[in-house]
C-alpha cells in the first residue's frame, strides 16, 4: 500500500497541475504535498488563512472563556477572575478597586512587562506588604495609586490580602481560592481623578510555560540537566525556540499528570531525538548577521479549542519550518536547506515511469512582494505592518506588475526576525521548478524533507539542490519523489545591511510634559535686628522668574545627616523678587541642610521637584539680647527675694549662735552644728543663684566697656566653726 506524506513547506508556492500523466500516482502525490503548505505558504499561494493566534488585547470574562496558555514571549489581556472594591481614601468610599486577572491556565516562567491603558509602565522594586509592587507612573506626590502582584501558577495558598479584605463582603474571596496551576495578576488601583478616567485596562507580557528541551537532556544525546519525567528541570532559552515548542506539543502538554493540549501519549521514539536536537541547534544560532539574537524565536497564546495543526503551523511560520510525518515518525526542518543527503543524475531516473515538470507558476500563483503583519511590543502589542518588501527585478519579470502577498506572523513579535522571514520567503517563492519522477530501489531511504542534489544535462543542472516534498513507495520498490528547487542563498541575511528600522507610532496617553523646577538655588543667610546685628541663622532660596502658570512654590528642607524633613510648605507665593528667606526654630547654627522646591501651578498639570541642594547655616548663637524683658524682670525679682530673705535667715542664725555661746553643752553643741549645716545649705543655694546671675551677666561680658563692683563680707568664728556672708553688686 502506498504511503502518502504531506509536508508543511514555508514558502513553496504550489502550482500543482496534472501534466497529462496516465497514472494517478503523480497527481495524488503533488496534491498531497500541496495541501501540506503551512499558513505563510498558503498566503503566498493566494490562500490566506484566518489568523488564529493574534494577541488577545481585550480582557475576557464569563464562564465560556476557553482555557489558554502562552508559549515563549507574548502578551495577553487575560481573563477576569474576580473584582471588588474596598476601603476609603479621605472621604471617598470604595476608594480601592481590585481586579484578579488570569494570564495563563498553566504555570508560566515569569511576568515580563505590564501595560496600563496602552502604555508600558515601570514597576518599583520595593513591594507593599499587601498590595504588591507600585507602578511608578501612577505615583503622585510620593503617594502610590496602582499596585501589581503576580503569581506564576505554582502557589499553594490563596492570596492573604484578598482573603482578608473580602472575606466579609457580599462576594467573599475564600481561602480555598488558591488557583492551582493558574498564573494570575492582582491589580489594585486607588481612585485618582487625574490618573484614572475609568477602570484601568491592562496587558501583560509574559514568558510562557516552561518546556522540555531534549538538546539539554544529557541522557538522550543533549547536554544538560533536563529530564522528561522531572518538570522541575524544565525551562530556559529553549522555551522561546519554535522547534522546542513543536516538540512539546507533539509529546503533549500536561499538568499534574493530566493531558491539557497537543497529541496524547506519543512515544518519544516517534520523534527521532538526534534529528530534533540538530534542528533545535539551528534555531539557537546567534551571530552578528542575526543581530546577536537566536535566529528563530516564537511566542504566542494558544487556546485549547484551537486545532493542534493550526498551532503547530503558526510555530512553523516563525522558523521557515516544515514538519513531515514519515511512517508514524515526525521530523522538523527549519530555515535554510541543509547539505544534500542523496545525489542523482538523469541516468538514475526510471525512464519508463511517469514524469512531470512545472517550470513556472501561473499568474494567479505568482508573487513579487510581501507585506507582513505581526504583534509589535513597541506599539503596545498591537498588530503592526512590517516595512513592505518589493523587488523591481521580479516585477519586471512579471510584466511590470506588482503582485503582493499579505501574511500574518502571529507568533513572531520580533521585527528583525519578521524581515528575515519575508526576505527568504520572497526569494524562495520565486523558485517554481518542480519535478515528479521515479527513482530506483537504491533511493528507498529518501524521506520528505531531505535535500537531493541533481546534475542534469537535459535540464542544465549542475549539482542543483531540490527539497523532497513527497514520496510514494511503489510495490516494486521503486520510489516516486516530488521535488522543489531550493537554494541556501535565499536565506542570506546581514542584519547590519538588510534590516530596516520600522517607524513606531506613539503609544500611551498624550501627557503634557512635566515642568521641572527652573533656576533653583539655596544659600546661607541670617536674620538681623534693627541695628543690622545678626540674630538668627537662615536659608535663602530662589528660583527662576517669569514662569507661566505658577501660583506658588512648594519648598522642603531636611537635615542632611538624618534626612529628616524639618520644613515642608507649599504656601510660598510666586512673586518678585523670586527669593525667600527661611528661618525658624528649626534653623540651627552651623548645620548642613538640604533644600528642594517645585512649582505649584494654577492648573492641574504636573511639575517636578528640583534636586536636593546642600547649604550650611551660619554659626549665629543666642546672646544676652535674646533674653526678653519678662525674663529679666523675673530674674530681678528672684534676686531681690534671695538677697533679702536669705540674708535675714543667715543673720538670725548668727544671732542664735552668739546667744548660745554662753550656755554651750553637748546638746546645744549638736543643735548648733545642725543649724550651721542648715546655714551651709542656704549658702549653697545662694551660690547657685549667684552662678546663674554670673552666667547671664557674662553671656556677652566681653562686649562691656565699663564695669563697677562693690562687695561686703561678714565672717564669725567660734572655735572650729565659721559662718560667712558674702554680698557682691556689679554693674556693667
Amino acid at each position: 500500500m502506498a504511503i502518502f506524506t504531506a509536508i508543511a513547506s514555508l514558502v513553496a508556492a504550489a502550482s500543482s497541475f496534472f501534466a497529462g500523466l496516465s497514472v494517478i500516482g503523480a497527481f495524488v502525490l503533488q496534491t498531497a504535498a500541496g495541501i501540506g503548505l503551512n499558513l505563510l505558504a498558503k498566503a503566498l499561494a493566494g490562500e490566506p488563512e484566518k489568523p488564529t493566534f493574534s494577541v488577545q488585547g481585550k480582557l475576557q470574562s464569563g464562564g465560556d472563556v476557553p482555557r489558554s496558555f502562552p508559549v515563549g514571549y507574548t502578551a495577553t489581556a487575560g481573563s477576569l477572575v474576580y473584582s471588588n472594591e474596598w476601603g476609603a481614601s479621605s472621604k471617598t468610599p470604595n476608594a480601592y478597586h481590585v481586579q484578579v486577572i488570569a494570564v495563563s491556565d498553566l504555570p508560566i516562567a515569569s511576568l515580563a512587562e505590564v501595560w496600563v491603558n496602552g502604555e508600558k509602565v515601570t514597576i518599583d522594586s520595593t513591594a507593599h506588604p499587601d498590595y504588591g509592587f507600585p507602578v511608578l507612573e501612577y505615583r503622585d506626590d510620593d503617594k502610590d495609586f496602582l499596585w501589581i502582584k503576580f503569581y506564576d501558577g505554582n502557589q499553594t495558598v490563596a492570596d492573604p490580602y484578598l482573603v482578608s479584605k473580602f472575606s466579609a463582603s457580599e462576594r467573599p474571596y475564600q481561602s480555598t481560592r488558591v488557583g492551582r496551576g493558574v498564573a494570575y495578576v492582582i491589580c489594585t488601583s486607588r481612585v485618582h481623578e487625574e490618573l484614572f478616567t475609568g477602570f484601568p485596562q491592562f496587558k501583560f507580557a509574559v514568558n510562557g510555560i516552561k518546556l522540555y528541551d531534549p538538546s539539554k537532556d544529557s541522557t538522550v544525546g543533549g547536554t544538560g540537566a533536563h529530564r522528561w519525567n522531572d518538570r522541575s528541570t524544565w525551562g530556559g532559552d529553549g522555551d522561546h525556540l519554535p522547534a522546542v515548542q513543536v516538540y512539546n506539543l507533539l509529546r503533549g502538554i500536561t499538568f499534574a499528570g493530566q493531558w491539557v493540549y497537543g497529541l496524547q501519549s506519543l512515544p518519544a521514539a516517534r520523534l527521532p531525538v538526534a534529528h530534533w536536537i540538530s534542528q533545535i541547534g539551528k534555531c539557537r544560532v546567534s551571530n552578528a548577521t542575526t543581530g546577536n539574537k537566536p535566529i528563530y524565536r516564537a511566542g504566542g497564546e494558544i487556546q485549547v479549542n484551537a486545532q493542534i495543526s493550526e498551532a503547530i503551523g503558526a510555530m512553523l511560520t516563525s522558523c521557515q519550518g516544515r514538519l513531515p510525518e514519515i511512517g508514524g515518525t515526525y521530523k522538523i526542518y527549519v530555515g535554510a536547506p541543509g547539505a544534500a543527503v542523496f545525489a542523482f543524475d538523469d541516468d538514475d531516473i526510471v525512464s519508463t515511469a511517469e514524469q512531470s515538470f512545472t517550470p513556472f507558476f501561473g499568474l494567479a500563483d505568482t508573487i513579487n512582494g510581501i507585506a507582513a503583519k505581526y504583534p509589535s511590543p513597541d506599539e503596545g502589542w498591537n498588530t503592526k505592518v512590517a516595512p513592505p518588501l518589493y523587488n523591481a527585478q521580479f516585477e519586471a519579470e512579471d510584466g511590470k506588475r506588482r503582485l503582493m502577498a499579505d501574511v500574518s506572523l502571529d507568533f513572531v513579535p520580533y521585527d528583525a526576525q519578521v524581515q528575515r522571514l519575508i526576505s527568504s520567503a520572497l526569494e524562495e517563492a520565486r523558485r517554481a521548478r518542480r519535478h515528479t519522477h521515479v527513482l530506483p530501489p537504491s533511493y528507498w531511504g529518501v524521506e520528505p524533507g531531505d535535500i537531493m542534489s541533481w546534475s542534469s544535462v537535459r535540464n542544465g543542472y549542475v549539482n542543483k539542490l531540490f527539497r523532497v516534498d513527497g514520496v510514494v513507495d511503489d510495490a516494486n520498490l521503486d520510489v516516486m519523489v516530488d521535488l522543489t528547487e531550493v537554494d541556501p542563498s535565499d536565506y542570506d541575511w546581514d542584519q547590519a545591511v538588510d534590516y530596516r528600522t520600522p517607524t513606531s507610532g506613539f503609544v500611551g496617553k498624550p501627557y503634557p510634559p512635566v515642568q521641572p523646577m527652573q533656576g533653583w538655588a539655596v544659600a546661607p543667610d541670617v536674620v538681623t535686628d534693627e541695628t543690622g546685628t545678626s540674630r538668627r541663622p537662615a536659608i535663602r532660596i530662589s528660583c527662576a522668574a517669569d514662569q507661566d502658570d505658577v501660583q506658588r512654590v512648594h519648598v522642603q528642607v531636611r537635615v542632611k545627616a538624618t534626612a529628616s524633613v524639618v520644613f515642608d510648605s507649599d504656601a510660598t507665593a510666586y512673586a518678585s523678587p523670586f527669593s525667600w528667606l527661611l528661618s525658624g526654630g528649626w534653623t540651627l547654627p552651623a548645620t548642613v541642610y538640604q533644600a528642594r522646591g517645585k512649582f505649584v501651578p494654577y492648573s492641574a498639570r504636573k511639575t517636578d521637584w528640583s534636586a536636593w541642594l546642600d547649604v550650611t547655616t551660619p554659626d549665629v548663637r543666642i546672646s544676652i539680647d535674646d533674653l526678653t524683658q519678662d525674663i529679666l524682670d523675673k530674674l530681678t525679682e528672684l534676686d531681690e527675694w534671695i538677697s533679702e530673705d536669705l540674708l535675714n535667715k543667715v543673720n538670725q542664725t548668727i544671732s542664735d549662735l552668739n546667744d548660745a555661746v554662753e550656755k554651750i553643752d553637748q546638746e546645744e553643741q549638736d543643735r548648733i552644728d545642725g543649724a550651721i549645716e542648715a546655714a551651709g545649705k542656704y549658702r549653697a543655694l545662694l551660690n547657685e543663684i549667684e552662678s546663674i546671675r554670673d552666667y547671664v551677666a557674662n553671656a556677652d561680658y566681653a562686649g562691656y566697656t565699663a564695669r563697677e563692683e562693690i562687695r561686703r563680707t561678714i565672717t564669725t568664728r567660734l572655735e572650729s566653726s565659721i559662718a560667712t556672708f558674702d554680698e557682691r553688686i556689679t554693674t556693667a
